[in-house]
């Protein structure tokens, strides 16, 4: 492939960096990002791995909420990061540099880990615990650095190594995903404390890895704000934010004094919020006076990415809590007389991803496949492949007599982690090849709202489907959904291409 283009120019400080392979072929900071991930995904893996069972178990190990408030409560919380991530990108690229949302809202999200680590004395005190340590992971300041750090290490043209250097971050997220889930989801059998401590401990880990040894393979990059705000705007952004903030704490104030914040009418504002917020940030974004007339010509191929991450969204949105359910109430778990944590399954996954994303990355970086299969193709395979999950999953309880045998759910598993290596990465590659200049993290962020509208369409199913059986009836028509957008997109990739390129 070509290392540069016409229309590309390089900067001599930067050409060093595009041209880096001494990690495995791509840029060493990359490994630094990675190695990042790794504590990110270990923090995250031994949270997700615990958190849904903590919330719907009885009160003698958890809160006590039913099956459908506990799904609620995790879409609201996918809700809330993606919205509040607007603000974090928006943060790296006017106010902190990418380095530095890096490392405080790492420091941010170890302290909502930890609230949760406090043992509950009551119910009341545990789901007020729980509350301010889902608000704390929702503070605004990471939002989408990563990605986009690791998208200016390379050249705009350079498509195959930049979707191999995202299966990377996937070798990282998966070995976290291995160890974590079965560690912690076995010991938080007799205490879930334990498990939320181990993720403050590895998210205070990327912190410091960003900290400590960041600069060195980083240099200026990500150092200092794309386009950092004037005085005049910093003024401005501090009076209204704190005007906001102190309308807000009045408002939240005065529902609680008045015991008007229902569970219900806070899931409600947080819904309308997930459409609401999205629907501005897209709006802004796209009339953006600033995003010049050339770079404006690739918003038409973006907006149908953005819609067909919406439906995949939808598709995360409503089969995660069920899954995980579904592994606690479904699977025959005991094996030789021992029973697993449903979590245990989780680490299977992560097994299986860290098997095939390295061969992904190797296709895609050291062999002709990756300049041969074009990364539209990548996506229609992965949606394609990735129904198969959808259709067995519900298929495994109407024929089981019983418990279902694990062996069917980890079947679907190496077919899932498989078309997730093949094209999972390929999305968000394809939205930093066309980020306008200066709204790399922003584009990065719109990605991760089509989350957010996911998750809010999912607290609206989850108001009818409030039960994991209700749930599980959603996967077949998801995984029709899921093969029509794959023939949809092998269809139509050369067009798209096209007014990609």
């Amino acid at each position: 492939m070509a290392e540069t283009t016409a229309t590309e120019s390089v900067d001599p400080k930067m050409a060093a960096v595009y041209q880096d392979r001494q990690f495995f072929g791509h840029p060493k900071g990359l490994g630094v990002l990675g190695s990042g991930n790794l504590f990110n995904s270990i923090a995250w893996a031994a949270f997700n791995a615990i958190f849904i069972y903590y919330l719907y178990t009885p009160f003698s190990k958890g809160l006590g909420f039913s099956q459908g408030q506990a799904s609620s409560i995790i879409a609201a919380m996918g809700v809330a990061n993606s919205v509040f991530g607007i603000v974090g990108s928006w943060l790296a690229d006017r106010v902190l540099g990418m380095q530095k949302a890096l490392v405080w809202g790492n420091v941010t999200k170890a302290l909502g880990f930890a609230m949760m680590a406090i043992p509950a004395i009551t119910m009341n005190q545990g789901r007020i615990f729980m509350f301010i340590g889902l608000i704390l992971l929702c503070v605004p300041l990471m939002g989408s650095s990563n990605a986009s750090l690791t998208a200016q290490l390379y050249r705009k043209s350079d498509d195959a190594r930049r979707d191999a250097a995202f299966n990377v971050h996937n070798i990282f997220n998966s070995i976290g995903g291995l160890l974590a889930p079965v560690i912690v989801g076995n010991i938080s059998t007799k205490n879930y404390h334990i498990g939320f401590a181990v993720a403050a401990v590895a998210a205070l880990g990327y912190a410091g890895i960003i900290l400590i040894i960041g600069h060195k393979f980083f240099g200026d990059l990500g150092l200092k704000p794309v386009k950092p705000l004037t005085k005049r705007e910093g003024t401005t952004v501090l009076k209204w934010s704190g005007l906001v903030a102190a309308v807000l704490i009045v408002a939240f104030g005065i529902a609680l004094g008045t015991h008007s914040l229902t569970f219900d009418r806070l899931l409600n504002l947080i819904t309308t919020m997930a459409f609401l917020i999205p629907l501005a940030f897209f709006t802004k974004m796209f009339t953006n006076k600033a995003i010049s007339k050339h770079e404006r010509r690739v918003f038409k191929p973006m907006g149908k990415l953005l819609a067909i991450q919406v439906f995949q969204a939808v598709i995360w949105a409503l089969t995660g809590p069920a899954t995980l359910m579904y592994m606690d109430q479904k699977l025959n778990r005991t094996v030789g007389g021992f029973t697993f944590a449903p979590a245990t399954f989780v680490s299977i996954g992560a097994a299986f991803a860290l098997i095939f994303n390295p061969v992904a990355t190797y296709l895609w970086t050291a062999t002709k496949f990756g300049s041969r299969i074009h990364s539209l193709s990548k996506m229609a395979l992965s949606y394609i492949l990735g129904s198969v999950t959808l259709f067995v999953i519900p298929l495994t309880i109407f024929l089981a007599t019983g418990k279902v045998n694990p062996l069917w759910y980890i079947l679907t598993m190496l077919v899932d982690n498989f078309t997730g290596a093949v094209g999972g990465p390929s999305g968000i590659s394809l939205m930093a090849k066309m980020a306008p200049k200066s709204y790399d993290t922003q584009i990065q962020t719109a990605w991760s709202q089509c989350t957010t509208i996911g998750n809010g369409i999912g607290m609206l199913v989850f108001m009818v489907f409030n039960t994991v059986d209700k749930q599980l009836t959603l996967f077949p028509f998801l995984g029709v959904g899921s093969v029509l957008v794959g023939i949809y997109l092998y269809a139509t990739r050369s067009k798209l291409e096209a007014a990609m390129a």
